[in-house]
């Protein structure tokens, strides 16, 4: 749903690419939980290439936001990987987009404002 997000971070009928299977609504809905977990425990961010890497701090309730998150993102946007991990105390998301296809997470990296 992420990758869904048209430049302005906001889904409409016309932005929705057909990989994704949420509708405008869903997508809008998605975002806000994305944006709550952001803003409840902000996250570090680095792209490389195809791979995104978004850590949080081990807050209470982040873990098990993220795995929910995660899991409907692989539900509606499975042309990338998502995984969720741990790393020296972190909790980290990486989301990787198919090697002939790096830039299908640009716009996932957008709302995570990662270069």
């Amino acid at each position: 749903m992420l990758s869904c997000m048209g430049a302005d971070g906001k889904a409409s009928a016309d932005t929705l690419p057909t990989a994704c299977t949420l509708g405008p609504d869903d997508g809008a809905a998605r975002l806000r939980r994305w944006s709550i977990l952001i803003e409840k425990s902000p996250p570090s961010t680095r792209r490389d290439g195809r791979m995104l890497e978004i850590r949080w701090q081990a807050d209470a309730g982040v873990r098990d936001e993220l795995e929910a998150l995660a899991a409907a993102e692989r539900e509606c946007c499975s042309f990338a990987s998502w995984i969720v991990s741990t790393d020296g105390g972190d909790i980290v998301l990486r989301v990787a987009a198919d090697p002939t296809s790096p830039d299908d997470i640009a716009p996932i990296a957008a709302v995570f404002q990662a270069a």
